[in-house]
């Protein structure tokens, strides 16, 4: 089944991915301490709020990717008594409730949590109910499946009290000692998400580019995958595979790997269509990053 669709902006376009989410009872432990997490997880992003600037889109605020809803109002950032900045999300009716929309691949989340009683929960079914007695103001959660949306919500006693965040970090479970497992976004059709490195366009590419920067004319695309926080000098390893009709393989050429702009939980690798692709048609396209092999989507060559 489909998640909720997350609308991104990468390099000047909208993209629109599809989180998938499953109706099966997720494997998922809860955490009250943040150095148990963070042992149990990996590649966390951390939004703390310090620098964040208010980015309303409707009735959302949106910070590096991520989404916070308020019931009825756009979530603000306070400065507390200590010079700390927080996350706040106002009651409305006696009811408080203010949803996180997750990056997709996030298996892991956690958050300090300051106004209680209050009930955090995750789109797996997991929750946790805050008390006035907690010593931990941290809850976090680690699944064995997605999880689209975290959410902090109560509606007693009266005045029920505001939610106030801070320090949300968000990743992947750690799998003993495998290695990170890479994930291929795709788009709302299921196909990969694939953009033209020079003038942003989507599928179907040529091998030959329209608007060649580079000296042999090759046409260069961008993947997007998490799962894996890549950095320039990574590109040695990292490869990616297209296969074809009769499973037939094809190697791409990797030219560049790296964090997307403003959303520090995506990677981006840059290959180039080599000679053998051209009229190619569907082909399945993979990345595989330390050997850890990532899922297949299609995309089209002419």
């Amino acid at each position: 089944m489909f998640g909720p669709i997350v609308r991104l902006f990468v390099s000047g376009t909208i993209v629109v991915l599809l989180c998938f989410a499953s109706f099966s009872r997720a494997d998922a432990a809860v955490f009250r301490d943040r150095a148990s997490f963070n042992a149990a997880s990996q590649n966390l992003t951390t939004i703390d709020f310090e620098s964040a600037a208010n980015a309303p889109d409707g009735l959302r605020l949106e910070i590096d990717g991520v989404f916070f809803h308020n019931l009825s109002g756009v979530p603000s950032i306070v400065t507390a008594q200590n010079g700390n900045k927080l996350l706040h999300a106002s009651t409305v009716g006696e009811i408080t409730r203010l949803t996180i929309f997750l990056p997709p691949g996030t298996t892991a989340v956690g958050c300090d949590q300051f106004a209680r009683p209050m009930i955090l929960s995750i789109s797996t079914g997991e929750s946790v109910t805050m008390v006035q007695s907690d010593t931990s103001t941290f809850v976090g959660f680690i699944s064995d499946q997605p999880i689209s949306s975290l959410i902090i919500t109560l509606d007693f006693p009266e005045p029920t009290p505001d939610a106030l965040v801070d320090n949300l970090s968000f990743g992947q479970r750690r799998a003993e000692n495998e290695p990170p497992v890479p994930q291929l976004l795709v788009t709302n059709t299921g196909r990969a998400l694939a953009l033209d490195s020079v003038t942003i366009a989507s599928e179907p590419f040529h091998v030959l580019a329209s608007h060649p920067l580079s000296t042999d004319g090759h046409t260069r695309i961008n993947l997007f995958v998490v799962g894996v926080l890549l950095e320039p000098t990574d590109v040695s390893f990292v490869t990616v595979q297209a296969e074809g009709p009769q499973q037939h393989l094809f190697d791409l050429p990797v030219e560049a790997t790296g964090r997307v702009k403003n959303l520090s939980w995506m990677s981006q690798v840059t290959v180039r269509l080599p000679d053998t692709l051209v009229g190619a048609g569907d082909l399945n396209v993979s990345i595989r990053v330390n050997g850890a092999a990532s899922n297949k989507a299609l995309f089209r060559i002419e």
